[in-house]
């Protein structure tokens, strides 16, 4: 193969790959969200459901042409990866969190509290910020439950 067909072979490559990208099953009037700029996921920290165990909450952050979002204790099931997406319009930022699996072949038999971080773009000035989140299909519940609202002034 020549340097010719393999620069067109690899360009070939990348529009396959590129076209197959699926879109995320998102809930109704998520359609238009965009995934996070910023999002992490730490460790599992303890057992949901447990005596004591913290409750969903979240802190909010402005910053300069952004937001970012500190979700406490959000409950998944254990080894179970999520995603972030915003929507966003005049002077509020909504996010959800949810797997990025909706459909997994099998689910773990146990729930775990992660600590999870977002940033996104949001408008400048007071901006109301709500954060949600959603479960995968096997939960029966897969609506998306608020987990709090906070406004803040962003730069």
């Amino acid at each position: 193969m020549n340097l010719q067909s393999a620069v067109r072979a690899s360009a070939t490559l990348s529009l396959v790959a590129c076209s197959s990208a699926t879109k995320p099953d998102l809930p109704a009037g998520w359609e238009g969200a965009q995934a996070v700029a910023s999002f992490t996921q730490a460790a599992c920290s303890g057992s949901a459901g447990a005596p004591g165990s913290p409750s969903e909450s979240l802190d909010v952050s402005p910053g300069t042409g952004s937001v970012d979002v500190a979700y406490h204790a959000a409950h998944f099931r254990c080894d179970q990866s999520v995603e972030g997406f915003i929507r966003a319009g005049p002077k509020r930022a909504d996010f959800l969190v949810q797997p990025t699996d909706m459909n997994p072949a099998s689910v773990a038999g146990c729930d775990c509290l992660y600590e999870i971080s977002l940033a996104a773009h949001a408008p400048s000035g007071p901006t109301t910020v709500t954060l949600y989140r959603r479960w995968d299909n096997h939960s029966g519940s897969t609506d998306p439950v608020e987990i709090g609202t906070a406004t803040v002034t962003v730069r």
